[in-house]
């Protein structure tokens, strides 16, 4: 059902219109590892048919099924040639599923890591394997990601800077400098990534922040994110229609 082309043109106010929705969910609910590859090649569908349903359930669905979609996720973070929001879907399913299954961690830490030291020119796919690395409280990558920053190819409006990482990951109680929210705001904007008019999110990092209260601020700053990229991209493709005409 999933790789059925002509379900994907149905309009959602009809009911066969959800058909490949649920089947993303079910096949996530079962584990099914034969779906990881299939469920990977389907996350093109963000790029090239900007699909809300796709950027949140698919890697949710891959993040389930664990271990088998590791492999193919791999491929997809490692191909410099993938879009930006394909590579930043598979970043989060893959952290999604080693926090399922933790068997492959050390791997998936090293790995990850490796990707950010080639310190690519991809700003929010570099913020989002810093992302992975903080939700994998990963601290033995801690020389990695600073470096990262340090090259400056890290863009800041997912998680924010080095000092608030830092702070994420425990080796700081607290900030050191205040949050830099203006100039971060000024940098989201000039790169396209914000709108004007949008809020900014920056992640709460109180020391009396509770577990759920910390979820609770982590999932909303990804949803904003989210919501800037998928901006982002629709600017970007009005302006090359734009130029067609």
């Amino acid at each position: 059902m999933i790789d059925d082309a002509s379900l994907y043109d149905l309009d959602l106010f009809r009911a066969e219109g959800w058909a490949p929705i649920h089947a993303w969910r079910a096949l996530g609910q079962l584990r099914a590892a034969e779906a990881a590859e299939p469920l990977t090649k389907l996350l093109n569908r963000i790029e090239t048919d900007d699909d809300d349903y796709a950027i949140e359930d698919i890697p949710t669905a891959l993040a389930m099924i664990g271990t088998p979609a590791l492999a193919p996720l791999m491929t997809v973070v490692g191909d410099r040639d993938a879009p930006e929001s394909v590579r930043s879907a598979a970043i989060r399913a893959i952290a999604g599923a080693v926090q399922t299954d933790d068997e492959h961690r050390a791997e998936i830490v090293h790995f990850l890591a490796e990707v950010l030291d080639r310190h690519e020119p991809e700003r929010a796919v570099n913020a989002y394997l810093v992302d992975a690395l903080v939700d994998l409280r990963a601290i033995e990558a801690a020389s990695s990601m600073e470096a990262a920053f340090d090259a400056n190819v890290v863009a800041l409006d997912l998680l924010g800077d080095w000092e608030t990482v830092q702070v994420a990951l425990g080796l700081l109680d607290k900030r050191i400098t205040p949050k830099p929210s203006s100039w971060l705001r000024a940098e989201a904007v000039a790169s396209g990534r914000l709108d004007s008019d949008d809020e900014l999110a920056w992640p709460d990092v109180a020391d009396d922040q509770g577990d759920a209260a910390k979820e609770a601020a982590d999932k909303e700053r990804r949803r904003k994110a989210r919501k800037a990229e998928k901006s982002a991209r629709k600017q970007q493709r009005a302006k090359k229609k734009k130029k067609r005409k």
